[in-house]
């Protein structure tokens, strides 16, 4: 696998299997917040050089990233190559020299996404992770209780030793739920700083963890191999590992930014530079949203600090972007799509949700911040931050996707009805599509069972059957029944 290569979205649609019409934009997404984010190591990357592990800090992004043209003058031997009218741009990527040397080149644990992703906390996630690793290949673990807890971390002072305890014992309690522990129990002699915690692993999972890895090892010979454009055999792709990759900053980039900055944030005459200096780190895109996340703030004291915190913690992730080329001058130009615009897009889903009660919009909440938190794959502060800031469009989103709002050509055809029968409904069809609509709405804020559903459906047909038999139900005894049976 060469170090530096080049891929087209069509290539990467095939091998990740993408049924769907919007994979250039998808990929092209997934490609830049690769290339944006940076990780840290200390005490845990692995030098294939010194033959150990890297006692230093280090700082390191997975690989970079160029996006070709392939109608820019310079690009025409890849064009050749491609050879595709229909394919615009290429993605270059060069990964970093940490990754290669050091990572595509080492044994690794290989996780089940479906798995992490069913685990319900943060926490219970990474004790998972923790002792897959220290376990290895084998069906016992003991491990000390504080060192388990500062690995997390969890609090470990004394005044709150037993609060973290059942944390502990309540997360290892959901692994043991989901089969992916035996059991667990914690031998204590003396103090719970001094106590140790037994885990037992079943048996297939032994197998499990190696299938996972063998699946993981042949697909990723299997991609290296077969990308048609990264084939070494073109001398164009293969690159030594000294060539750097310079990204241009242009001063016209530098100014679009800094435009967009708050008046105290344009009085340091070091903004041009840390604009520059970040273009250069995390992508033109990245550093815009940052700028605009900067421009929304309120008492802002030290604005370059929190610009960088801005960046470094990806707090803008969830800001919205649109892309602009100019025919003239064949620049992209990024701006942002106003919040407000689109929320209306949720308007009416918005709407429902300022009618609900106290207590049905918290209900509510929990279920998108659950959803989001599931997407996303782990919750940590910045999650809570994006979510915050993303919050009536992902209410919006859940409540669309969810069809939590009752039909309005059934509401139509019953307001219509009513007007004709002075707000008496006798039409049974009617009748009973209200009712199953009411109650879907019902079902998903609160979870109710079928069989809870089948329940409230006799109770409510019970107690309204008379009326509607002697042609005087209206739809306000309908909501004030299905109300009043599910308190």
């Amino acid at each position: 696998m060469p170090r530096k290569f080049i891929v087209t979205s069509k290539e990467l649609k095939e091998e990740l299997s993408l049924n769907t019409g919007r994979y250039i934009a998808i990929v092209k997404d997934a490609l830049l917040r690769l290339s944006s984010t940076t990780y840290n190591f200390k005490n845990t990357m692995y030098s294939s050089e010194k033959k150990t592990v890297l006692s230093e800090e280090v700082q390191t992004a997975i690989m970079s990233l160029r996006i070709l043209r392939l109608e820019d003058k310079n690009n025409i031997k890849i064009k050749k190559e491609i050879n595709d009218n229909r394919v615009k741009e290429v993605y270059e990527i060069c990964v970093s020299d940490h990754f290669y040397n050091n990572i595509v080149t080492k044994g690794y644990l290989v996780y089940n996404s479906d798995i992490l992703l069913s685990i319900d906390t943060s926490t219970a996630r990474t004790i998972y992770m923790l002792i897959e690793k220290l376990r290895f290949n084998e069906l016992y673990l003991k491990i000390d209780t504080l060192f388990l807890i500062k690995r997390i971390p969890l609090k470990y002072s004394k005044s709150h030793m037993s609060r973290t305890i059942k944390i502990l014992e309540s997360n290892l309690q959901e692994l043991k739920d989901k089969n992916l522990i035996e059991s667990f129990s914690f031998i204590k002699e003396s103090t719970w700083e001094k106590s140790e915690i037994e885990i037992y692993f079943n048996e297939e999972t032994i197998n499990e963890k190696q299938e996972r890895f063998f699946d993981d090892l042949n697909d990723f010979k299997r991609i290296s191999t077969s990308l048609a454009i990264s084939d070494t055999e073109h001398d164009l792709l293969v690159v030594s590992n000294e060539e750097e990759y310079p990204f241009e900053v242009t001063k016209e980039m530098i100014e679009k930014i800094f435009n967009i900055f708050p008046t105290i944030a344009k009085k340091l005459k070091s903004m041009p530079k840390t604009i520059s200096d970040n273009i250069e780190r995390y992508g033109f895109e990245k550093v815009m949203k940052a700028a605009l996340y900067l421009s929304k703030q309120k008492n802002l004291k030290s604005p370059r600090a929190y610009f960088l915190k801005v960046l470094e913690n990806n707090w803008a992730e969830d800001i919205i972007l649109q892309s602009k080329v100019l025919e003239k001058d064949n620049i992209e130009i990024i701006e942002m799509v106003d919040e407000d615009k689109v929320v209306q897009n949720y308007e009416r889903e918005l709407n429902y949700y300022n009618s609900l009660s106290e207590d049905e919009k918290n209900n509510l909440d929990e279920k998108v911040y659950k959803a989001y938190i599931l997407e996303c794959g782990e919750e940590t502060k910045i999650q809570k931050l994006a979510f915050g800031a993303a919050k009536r469009k992902l209410i919006g989103e859940y409540i669309l996707k969810n069809q939590l709002i009752i039909d309005e050509s059934i509401v139509e055809k019953i307001d219509q009805k009513l007007e004709e029968e002075q707000s008496i409904l006798t039409n049974i069809i009617l009748f009973n599509e209200y009712i199953s609509k009411s109650i879907d709405i019902y079902k998903v804020v609160l979870d109710l069972s079928d069989e809870k559903i089948i329940e409230l459906k006799k109770e409510i047909l019970l107690k309204l059957n008379r009326k509607f038999i002697l042609n005087n139900l209206t739809i306000e005894d309908i909501d004030k029944t299905i109300a009043e049976k599910l308190r």
